[in-house]
C-alpha cells in the first residue's frame, strides 16, 4: 500500500471508525447501564407483588386488572411507536442490513418505557433485546451529528447495537460476534473495527458506573464448576446434543406456527386484546403457588432461574417439567403477541430447563452429579446456538457468561451436534424468520421491483479506496461488474477496491426506487449523467 493510500485509509476509516464508535459507545454503555438497573429493580419489586398477592386474594384480583390496565398503556404506546413490537433483535438486525425503516428517538424512548411496562407485568421476555434496539436508535441519534456522512449511518447504529448487546449481557466479545455473525453474517473489517471500538468504550462506561455506584462485576451467570468432562463422559454431550437439536427444532416451529396464526386465524383481532389476553394470562401464571411450585419462576427474563436451576436441589424434575412446558409456550405467544421484549435469555432459559431435566436423568444414569451444573449450562449455550445458527456465538457466550474456559470442547461438540440437526432439517434460524415477519409487516402492500443500475464512482466519494465487501450497501444489492480503464472485471468476492472513475454495474431489489438511488448515491457520488435504469418485477425476472 502507497503512503498515500495509508493517509487516506486512516483519515476517512480508522479516524472515523474511533470517533464514532467512541461517542457511541459511551452513550450507550451509559444509557443501556441505568436502563438495565431499572429492568431489574421493576423485576424485583414485580416478585415481591406476586408472592404477596399467592397469599393475599383480593390482591390478585388487583394484580390481574393492573396487568390489563399495563396492556392497554403498552398498545398506545405501540401506536405511537410501532417499531417496538416484537423482538428488539430481529428489528435491530433489518435497520442494520437496510430493510427495515425506523424513527430513532421515538424508537429508543418507546422501547425504554414499553419493556419496563413488560418486565414489571411479569412477561418472559428480557432486557437483552431490547438493549440491542437501544443502541441501535443511540446510534441512529449519533448519525445525526453535523460531521457525519449518511454512508456511515449503519456502520454506526451497527456500533451501538453490538455495546448495547454487550453491555446487557457483560459479555464484549460476544457483542462483537454478534455485528459478524448475526447482524451483518459477514465479515469484514470495517464492520469490526467499528463494533469493536463501539463495545469497549460502551463496557468501559458500563464498569465505569458500576464502580461509581459502589457495585462490582461479576459473570451474567455466577455458576461454581467443580467437576469437569472426561473422555469417558463423551456420551453426555452426545446426548445432550441430539435433545437440544429435537427441542430447537420444535421451538422454532412453534414460534413460526404462532406468528403464522396471529397474521392469519387472528387476523382482525385488535392488537390491543392480543397484549390484553397475554398480560392477564401472564399475571394468573404469576399467582399460581401450590407445593413447591412458585408461578414467578415461569415468568420474566430467567436469567436468575438459570443459575438456580444448576442447583439440583432447588427444584425437582417435576417442577422443571413443567416450568419447561410454561416457558417453552409463554415466550413463544408473547413475542407472537408484539409485546416488547428480548428473547435471547429466556430462550437460554428453555436450553438450561431442558439441561436440568436431563442433569437429573443422566446422574440416574450413573454420571457425576458433580457434573449437573455443566449439563445445564451446555445446553443452555447449544440451544441458542441451534435456535439462532449461530454457533460461534454460543461457543463464545458460553466463556463469557460464566467466566470458565472448562469443558469448552464438550460444549463444541454439544452445540455442533443440535446445529447440524437444525441443518438437516432445514429450520430456518429464529431472528431470521421474526425479521421476515416484521418486513412483511412494513411492506404490505408494495411489490418489491428490480433494479439494474450503471453507477461511477465520483471524486470525493465514499466508496473510494474502499473494497466492495465493505461497504454497507442498500440491502438486497449486488455489485456485479467493475469497468476500470476499459478492463471489465466481475467481483464475486468483493475484494476488489473502488477507484475514481471506475464503473458499476449494480442489481438490487427494492421497494422503494427513489430511496435505493438516493443511497447509492451518497455511496458513489452525486451521478452527473442520467444513470443507465432498468425496472423489472420479481415475476418478469424469475420467467427469464
Amino acid at each position: 500500500m502507497k503512503r498515500t493510500d495509508y493517509k487516506s485509509y486512516f483519515k476517512n476509516v480508522i479516524v472515523p471508525v474511533f470517533v464514532y464508535g467512541a461517542f457511541t459507545g459511551l452513550l450507550v454503555g451509559t444509557v443501556v447501564y441505568f436502563f438495565k438497573w431499572m429492568a431489574e429493580h421493576l423485576t424485583d419489586w414485580s416478585k415481591d407483588i406476586y408472592h404477596y398477592a399467592q397469599t393475599h386474594p383480593w390482591i390478585a384480583v388487583a394484580v390481574v386488572a393492573g396487568a390489563a390496565v399495563l396492556a392497554v398503556v403498552a398498545y398506545f404506546l405501540q401506536k405511537w411507536a410501532p417499531e417496538t413490537m416484537g423482538g428488539g433483535i430481529p428489528r435491530a438486525e433489518g435497520v442494520l442490513r437496510g430493510l427495515l425503516t425506523f424513527r430513532w428517538l421515538r424508537t429508543g424512548i418507546a422501547v425504554i418505557v414499553n419493556s419496563w411496562i413488560s418486565f414489571f407485568a411479569g412477561l418472559p421476555l428480557g432486557s437483552e433485546g431490547p438493549s440491542v434496539l437501544l443502541g441501535t436508535a443511540i446510534g441512529g441519534g449519533t448519525c445525526k451529528l453535523p460531521l457525519s456522512h449518511n454512508s456511515w449511518d449503519r456502520y454506526i447504529m451497527t456500533g451501538g447495537a453490538c455495546a448495547g448487546f454487550a453491555v446487557a449481557t457483560s459479555a464484549p466479545v460476544t457483542g462483537i460476534l454478534f455485528a459478524l455473525e448475526e447482524a451483518h453474517k459477514r465479515f469484514t473489517p470495517m464492520i469490526f473495527l467499528m463494533a469493536m471500538s463501539s463495545v469497549l468504550f460502551g463496557v468501559t462506561a458500563s464498569n465505569l458506573w458500576t464502580l461509581a455506584l459502589g457495585e462490582h462485576s461479576i459473570p451474567l451467570f455466577a455458576v461454581e464448576f467443580t467437576a469437569a468432562f472426561e473422555l469417558k463422559d463423551i456420551w453426555v454431550p452426545l446426548l445432550l446434543g441430539i435433545a437440544v437439536g429435537g427441542l430447537a427444532i420444535g421451538y422454532n416451529h412453534l414460534v413460526f406456527w404462532i406468528g403464522k396464526f396471529y397474521d392469519t386465524k387472528l387476523k382482525k383481532v385488535p392488537q390491543w386484546v392480543r397484549l390484553i389476553i397475554v398480560f392477564v394470562l401472564t399475571a394468573a401464571i404469576g399467582l399460581l403457588a401450590f407445593g413447591n411450585f412458585d408461578g414467578t419462576d415461569a415468568l420474566f427474563g430467567g436469567g436468575g432461574l438459570i443459575v438456580r436451576l444448576a442447583d439440583s436441589a432447588n427444584f425437582s424434575w417435576k417442577i422443571i417439567f413443567a416450568l419447561l412446558a410454561i416457558r417453552f409456550f409463554m415466550i413463544a405467544f408473547s413475542t407472537g403477541s408484539g409485546a416488547t421484549g428480548g428473547v435471547f435469555i429466556p430462550m437460554l432459559s428453555i436450553g438450561a430447563l431442558l439441561g436440568a431435566l436431563l442433569g437429573n436423568a443422566f446422574v440416574a444414569m450413573g454420571m457425576d452429579g458433580a457434573l449437573f451444573p455443566t449439563v445445564v449450562m451446555l445446553t443452555m449455550s447449544a440451544f441458542m446456538g441451534a435456535t439462532t445458527r449461530a454457533p460461534l456465538t454460543a461457543l463464545v457466550f458460553m466463556v463469557e457468561s460464566t467466566w470458565s474456559f472448562s469443558n469448552l470442547f464438550y460444549v463444541a461438540i454439544t452445540v455442533f451436534i443440535s446445529y447440524f440437526l437444525c441443518e438437516i432439517f432445514k429450520v430456518e434460524p429464529l431472528y431470521d424468520v421474526l425479521l421476515e415477519r416484521m418486513i412483511h409487516k412494513q411492506n404490505k402492500d408494495k411489490e418489491p421491483v428490480i433494479l439494474r443500475l450503471v453507477y461511477t464512482v465520483q471524486s470525493g466519494a465514499f466508496a473510494v479506496g474502499k473494497a466492495v465487501r465493505d461497504v454497507l450497501w442498500p440491502a438486497n444489492t449486488k455489485v456485479s461488474e467493475i469497468v476500470a480503464g476499459d478492463v471489465a472485471r466481475m467481483d464475486d468476492d468483493g475484494e476488489r477496491k473502488m477507484h475514481v472513475g471506475d464503473t458499476l454495474s449494480i442489481i438490487t431489489q427494492t421497494f422503494n426506487e427513489a430511496a435505493t438511488c438516493s443511497e447509492l448515491q451518497e455511496i458513489l457520488g452525486k451521478q452527473p449523467d442520467p444513470v443507465s435504469l432498468q425496472i423489472e418485477t420479481v415475476e418478469d425476472t424469475v420467467k427469464k
